[in-house]
């Protein structure tokens, strides 16, 4: 099996989002990753662990859709064909934020979080990610479609079940940097 650019694009944007948290994260007290900027605007680590939720929801789909992938063994053939509301969609997570969503009660943080706990999550999740993309790497990924967790009407193709996390970690990448200058 080949490699395919846009595998590799997404490994590589992945690994940018992960090194954009450990800088954000690293120098930051405890204290300062938990400070809310206003009352009922989230700190910098529920953005975080939000993101956590999300990659933990994502997760078991993706990887089904990528067993379906590996099975049907089709080269790729060029990045993936999103669809019109799908394209809406990855467009309207990227930062900064040009509309807000209302965010699923099983997809909010706590307060108080460890430091520790949610940077080794969001790296380890991350890495999980990378397993599955190394799994479709060189396949086509307009074969598959994933359940998404969040709309139980929606499905999605691989490809775009990974550009869309991709934009909605740098949407709260950016959320959780803006906390962490207004705190």
């Amino acid at each position: 099996m080949g490699t395919s650019a846009e595998v590799e694009d997404f490994k590589r944007q992945f690994a940018s989002i992960v090194a954009d948290v450990r800088a954000l994260v690293e120098p930051l007290s405890e204290d300062a990753l938990n400070r809310q900027p206003e009352p009922g605007r989230w700190s910098a680590a529920q953005c975080l662990e939000h993101l956590n939720i999300t990659a933990r929801a994502m997760l078991p789909g993706l990887k089904h859709a990528a067993d379906v992938v590996r099975s049907k063994g089709l080269p790729g053939s060029g990045h993936t064909k999103h669809g019109v509301l799908m394209g809406w969609l990855i467009r309207g997570m990227e930062p900064p934020p040009k509309r807000r969503y209302q965010t699923g009660r099983g997809f909010v943080p706590p307060s108080g979080l460890s430091k520790t706990q949610v940077l080794n999550d969001f790296i380890a999740l991350h890495a999980e990610l990378d397993k599955v993309l190394e799994q479709v790497n060189g396949l086509d990924l307009n074969t598959a479609k994933m359940q998404s967790p969040f709309f139980k009407w929606l499905r999605y193709k691989v490809g775009s079940a990974f550009a869309l996390h991709a934009a909605h970690d740098r949407r709260h990448l950016w959320q959780a940097k803006e906390a962490v200058k207004a705190a």
